[in-house]
């Protein structure tokens, strides 16, 4: 345990210096591209003028932050057994969609980039082919209970819904400065510390490690006011990857609690479209996801985010105790 231990810390910091040293070239390389974010919320006036400040800030940073990680991890051993290039892949895969995405918002009139089906489709794809290959460990511990699930054929749907739904869940809450990022951090720390001391799985754990510091040193340049934003690029591959680790610790159910924000962020927008498409066009939130609710509401930006992160960081150390 004491060699795995430092191979975690020494991963974590590798990822998390080489987002800080690689950072500066990065932005100005996608400066110099005119990779920036476009101004959106059309439909929203209210959050078109709270946006407009972020408008020609640097995107697709998501680049530099699965770089690094992959990198880091890696070099730890990340990719010694099939399921290290299984979370690898996952990222990339989800990541090209996430970049096609992104290219197209700069390249449209109106920032429209792809249609929420092809990209929900794509990330089921990708998650149903991790249940394919990871059929061999068809188990989810349950939370509390101190056991765990065989699943049989049900494992392929699960994991198809675990990574389709947390790669969605984080894009939906990349959405102010650092909020991501932040959760992102909590929650990889947290699913690498329950592999380490209840899996014992090194690989899963290391992973977590490179992802975890990566977006750590990303929010250098990402927290309020940000000079570079991750982009659904970065979005859709590290929530991609976060649901694979998930999986392959056999804490998918965990998962929903240790990302417990992304998981409310996904709901309010479920809930708000249900409630106007089938409610009389009522609304249940000022305007969703969940976080620009409470922007809405007058809630300071820098300082909701920071709520947002006591709450990740509350919701990780109880799902790691639920699996425990």
């Amino acid at each position: 345990m004491p060699v795995l231990r430092d191979s975690l810390a020494l991963t974590f910091v590798m990822s998390a210096l080489g987002c800080l040293v690689l950072g500066p070239w990065v932005i100005r390389r996608l400066q110099a591209l005119r990779w920036c974010q476009p101004l959106r919320h059309d439909d929203c006036p209210p959050l078109q003028t709270l946006q407009r400040t972020k408008q020609g800030t640097p995107t697709m940073g998501g680049l530099l932050v699965l770089g690094v990680a992959a990198a880091a991890a890696a070099a730890s051993g990340g990719l010694s057994r099939p399921e290290g290039w299984w979370v690898l892949g996952a990222a990339v895969m989800l990541g090209a969609v996430g970049l096609i995405d992104d290219l197209l918002k700069l390249r449209r009139p109106k920032a429209t980039g792809l249609r929420g089906w092809p990209k929900l489709l794509a990330a089921l794809a990708v998650g149903s082919g991790i249940g394919v290959l990871s059929s061999g460990g068809q188990r989810v511990v349950v939370p509390w209970a101190g056991a765990s699930l065989e699943l049989g054929w049900w494992w392929i749907p699960l994991a198809a819904f675990t990574v389709a739904g947390s790669a969605h869940a984080v894009n939906l809450t990349d959405g102010m400065d650092g909020l991501a990022a932040g959760c992102l951090a909590l929650a990889f720390g947290a699913l690498g510390l329950y592999a380490a001391l209840e899996r014992h799985d090194g690989l899963v754990a290391v992973w977590c490690a490179g992802m975890a510091g990566s977006c750590a040193g990303f929010l250098w340049f990402n927290s309020a006011p940000a000079s570079v934003f991750l982009g659904d690029v970065g979005a859709l591959a590290l929530g991609g990857a976060l649901g694979v680790l998930a999986l392959l610790a056999h804490a998918a159910l965990g998962l929903a609690i240790i990302g417990g924000i992304f998981v409310a962020e996904a709901l309010s927008v479920m809930a708000q479209v249900g409630s106007y498409r089938w409610g009389n066009h009522r609304r249940i939130f000022r305007v969703a996801p969940l976080h620009h609710h409470f922007q809405l509401g007058g809630v300071a930006e820098p300082k909701l985010v920071v709520r947002f992160w006591i709450i990740g960081l509350v919701l990780a150390a109880l799902g790691f105790s639920a699996l425990s």
